[in-house]
């Protein structure tokens, strides 16, 4: 979107062209004060005005600028930006002029080095101290803009008093009027139809004191050879407050009282006055939309008719005090005139049409009648928690449009890699339209970005017909500053919420805070998290909820300490419980999922009490996978005694580097085997997935990772790698299942979430992996229904072991389906690098479309040359077509793998074995790109 020229009215030379200037006082003028952007100009700051962050500074005072031109992407999209920041830069260096009054002289086109032909609109500016700890803004915290002007001949007026259309007044205040002509004009102001001023002048300033309350215009009537009036007006606020206590079963946030009306409800301790702005009203003051005030005089409320509402008008804010206009915080849908014209159409195009033309900024949207949905899943039964495989996603970089009906899509393939639960990434309303929705801004609202609520309530029943639970990734830590939370109590000199804030604290009170941080203690904070939980479980059947950052919900200020934070603390332990009882108070199978990562004795508590908490072996997993030795206990919750399976283990997050990625990179190599090569890479994924999804407990898998997915959580969209791009968008690979090899990791995943879903083994508590920083691992499994050995070597060369199957007899091989008579519990095997196996008791079909090398390829018996071998143990065979030997593979009568290598000479295939071979019968198993050849080999 490119900015257009803002002339409003243009007329002849003894005419006017009128451009109001609305500012929160003057915290910036300049002089000429309607310069062109061929000018040279002096730009003036007063630090006591705006924040007045830098008032009463002694320390330099530097501008940081830049200009809004016509290739500026919207109002607030600086250009050609002047100054180093947190430097000592003499270009932006301020000439003090008085304790707070500063200037900076410039020619406007050379100092922003414009080039030819673009056009400026606005200057903008913050101003800052040497390090940019103390930022001067203006008084809402935002940039401060001063408007550029066309070189004319025209006549010109702004307006600087009062600030901006709707400013509100007490009863009995001075209303201060100044403005400014370009040049000398006659001008005649009125209040409404009272003549106040009349003068030929180029400049007005005075106090008026309105004719009592109400709603007042102000008429400026310029006049020259033909006449121009423009206008602003300003509300005058009656002394009279209604103290009245709202009707009972009233929540905060729009409710749909009775059938004619709606009650508007919203908490804000300390305020003066409080008015809903609507349509209804053209969003200005009016004292029939004034909000009673509850007896506590916490809560402000307001009934109102529902025809008020109908024809398109449902729409609102409130007007909190004199300079504050919101919307609700407890809104379900919003209206975001910056970032919803990107939003695609076919995502949402349900959209009610935003106020033009009467308000600015953020505005609720309401449904006029409250329906509920329609779902067809009333009774869903979830997964139980030691068999959850978890799929956790962020829409934006799993689906080319982003948009709940596609992810709705997706489903069946989901459910076919056996995931029977999905975690998505926040999808409430945050800032902007491109994000991880970490930066929350309206935590009840669904981010339109992603689609409609009904698109999400959609998704939701789908996957309950799937049985495939639906996780809600939820952000209570924080809140970004576009949050009328923070807005409602903001103190503009430190840029932060203000003591006063029953929601907020204005400090964070640990070192991993983003935005501004909650205070879980205060009774508002607490009533917010549990309505907006309700919502969600209510409207949308959402099966739990993933607590982002769940360690920070204490009011213990750690500071900068990040293990003084991680120490036990009861008080945000008895949050928590609070939080967990409400929702199981609502549903007592929700799931309550904590990233949490504090002391182990606190987490023993809160799984104990039925939370689960995320378990990150992402490192751990990625050492193993790369050849090296790495110690995995950290996957088993008995190793952190704790008494139930609530942890959530995972080898990739959308919080840490993709396991492929460093594998490719990172990965050992020996002799022929090299762990860097992507097939290889991805059978050693396949062998790490194998101990990862059966040790028992819950299991979570980050998007594409079934599928090898191997760009850097810091892929630039420019194909760099770089830590500031972690946040970027990351390319959507479902083109990855044409890889026959990716599409077997998938396999082998959806295989093993077979085992762990299907067969109570699997979740036993009588397991025991033994791990012990060796390279082999093994976790052998005791269950009245059927005993299981799960093996894999991480070693990049052959490992021989004692396997320790826990009884003699007959064992069966899961993936190949061989049987293994086993007659001495102590004999040892030999695994080649990567090599997995799962033993079982009973014999266990592979899932209908799973593919391995023994059948996915057409099988052909071939004949070896010669079939008997003696003691140089070579022999070779012989192919029809020129076909390419991917692998050759011998077993003994007991499945025991021979080391084997073999050279390829167009269709001749030499085989050698190194180690001496018992006397016996062999077979040969030789995997080309088009079949699978299999023989008999005889040891003399």
């Amino acid at each position: 979107m490119q900015l257009k020229n803002q002339i409003g009215y243009l007329i002849s030379l003894v005419t006017v062209f009128f451009f109001p200037i609305f500012t929160f006082g003057q915290v910036v003028w300049t002089e000429p004060t309607f310069p062109t952007q061929n000018d040279d100009v002096t730009v003036f700051f007063n630090a006591s005005e705006g924040n007045a962050a830098l008032k009463g500074f002694s320390g330099e005072i530097y501008a940081h600028t830049g200009v809004i031109t016509d290739e500026s992407t919207g109002p607030t999209d600086w250009k050609h930006v002047v100054g180093d920041w947190g430097m000592a830069d003499t270009r932006t260096l301020m000439t003090r002029v008085s304790e707070d009054l500063h200037t900076l002289s410039y020619n406007i086109n050379d100092y922003y080095n414009l080039p030819p032909g673009e056009e400026v609109l606005r200057l903008a500016f913050v101003f800052r101290n040497v390090d940019g700890s103390i930022v001067g803004r203006d008084e809402d915290g935002s940039d401060i803009f001063y408007d550029v002007y066309p070189e004319s001949d025209l006549l010109f007026i702004t307006v600087l008093s009062p600030a901006q259309p709707g400013s509100i007044y007490q009863e009995n205040d001075s209303v201060y009027i100044d403005l400014r002509l370009s040049d000398t004009a006659s001008l005649k102001i009125y209040d409404n139809d009272l003549l106040i001023f009349e003068d030929l002048v180029d400049q007005a300033s005075f106090y008026h004191q309105p004719a009592g309350p109400g709603f007042h215009k102000l008429y400026f009537e310029v006049s020259g050879d033909t006449t121009i009036s423009v206008e602003t007006d300003f509300y005058i606020i009656s002394d009279t407050q209604v103290n009245e206590d709202a009707p009972e079963g009233i929540q905060n946030g729009l409710n749909y009282h009775t059938d004619t009306s709606f009650v508007f409800q919203l908490y804000a301790p300390q305020k003066t006055f409080v008015y809903l702005l609507c349509p209804a009203n053209n969003y200005t003051v009016n004292d029939s939309f004034r909000l009673k005030q509850s007896l506590d005089k916490k809560s402000w409320w307001l009934e109102l008719p529902r025809r008020l509402f109908e024809d398109g008008k449902n729409t609102y804010q409130y007007q909190v005090d004199a300079n504050l206009r919101i919307a609700d915080p407890f809104s379900t849908v919003i209206l975001d005139p910056d970032h919803d014209p990107f939003i695609q159409g076919e995502v949402m195009n349900t959209l009610p049409s935003y106020p033009s033309g009467m308000t600015s900024g953020i505005v609720t949207a309401f449904d006029l009648e409250k329906s509920a949905y329609d779902f067809e899943v009333d009774d869903f039964e979830k997964p139980s928690k030691e068999k959850l495989v978890i799929y956790e996603l962020l829409i934006r970089d799993f689906l080319s449009d982003h948009s709940f009906a596609s992810l709705q899509d997706t489903l069946q393939y989901l459910e076919k890699l056996g995931v029977n639960a999905i975690e998505i990434m926040p999808v409430n309303e945050f800032e902007g339209n491109i994000s991880w929705g970490y930066n929350p801004s309206f935590h009840m609202a669904v981010d339109k970005y992603y689609g409609s609520r009904d698109a999400l309530r959609s998704l939701i029943d789908a996957a309950h017909s799937k049985g495939i639970a639906v996780i809600l990734d939820v952000v209570y830590n924080h809140a970004f500053s576009q949050s009328p939370l923070v807005q409602l109590y903001w103190d503009p000199v430190n840029s932060r919420p203000s003591p006063e804030s029953p929601y907020l604290n204005p400090v964070a009170r640990h070192p991993f805070n983003v935005g501004y941080d909650f205070n879980h203690e205060s009774t508002a904070t607490k009533a917010w998290v549990k309505q907006t939980l309700t919502y969600w479980i209510t409207e949308f059947k959402v099966d739990g909820f993933r607590f982002d950052l769940s360690k920070g919900f204490t009011q213990f200020n750690s500071n900068d300490n990040a293990g003084l934070m991680a120490q036990y603390d009861p008080g945000r332990i008895a949050i928590l419980k609070e939080y967990a009882d409400h929702i199981w108070n609502l549903d007592s199978t929700s799931y309550v999922i904590l990233e949490h990562f504090a002391e182990n004795d606190e987490e023993i508590e809160l799984s104990s009490y039925g939370a689960m908490l995320w378990g990150n072996i992402n490192h751990e997993f990625i050492e193993a996978a790369k050849g090296y030795r790495s110690d995995l206990h950290g996957l088993d919750y008995t190793s952190r005694s704790w008494s139930e399976p609530h942890l959530i283990g995972y080898m990739e997050s959308h919080d840490e580097e993709r396991m492929i990625y460093r594998i490719l990179r990172e990965g050992d190599r020996e002799g022929g085997y090299n762990t860097r090569n992507l097939r290889t890479a991805l059978q050693r994924a396949e062998a790490a997935s194998t101990i990862f999804y059966l040790v028992p407990g819950p299991k979570m898998l980050w998007q594409f990772g079934e599928l090898g997915y191997d760009y850097s959580i810091n892929y630039c969209q420019d194909g760099t790698v770089r830590n500031e791009c972690r946040l970027d968008l990351k390319p959507v690979r479902w083109d990855y299942l044409q890889d026959p090899d990716r599409k077997h990791l998938m396999e082998v995943i959806s295989a093993l979430t077979n085992l762990k879903r299907n067969y109570p083994t699997f979740s036993s508590d009588n397991f025991e992996f033994n791990d012990g920083n060796l390279f082999v691992k093994t976790i052998s499994f005791n269950h009245p229904d059927m005993d299981a050995l799960v093996l894999a070597n991480f070693r990049v060369i052959n490992s021989e072991f004692i396997p320790k199957f826990p009884y003699p007899g007959m064992w069966y091989e899961y993936f190949s389906g061989d049987s293994l008579l086993v007659e001495d519990t102590d004999a040892r095997m030999t695994f080649l690098p990567g090599d997995y196996k799962v033993y079982t008791s009973k014999r266990i079909e592979l899932p209908h479309d799973f593919t391995t090398a023994a059948n996915s390829f057409e099988i052909e018996k071939i004949s070896l040359y010669p079939n008997l071998i003696g003691d140089d143990q070579s022999f070779y065979f012989e192919l029809e077509d020129p076909l390419r030997v991917k692998e050759v593979k011998v077993f003994d009568v007991n499945g025991i793998p021979i080391d084997v290598t073999h050279i390829q000479n167009h269709n001749r295939i030499m085989l050698r074995i190194a180690a001496p071979l018992p006397s016996g019968i062999y077979s040969v198993q030789v995997l080309t790109n088009k079949k699978l050849f299999t023989a008999k080999l005889i040891r003399q």
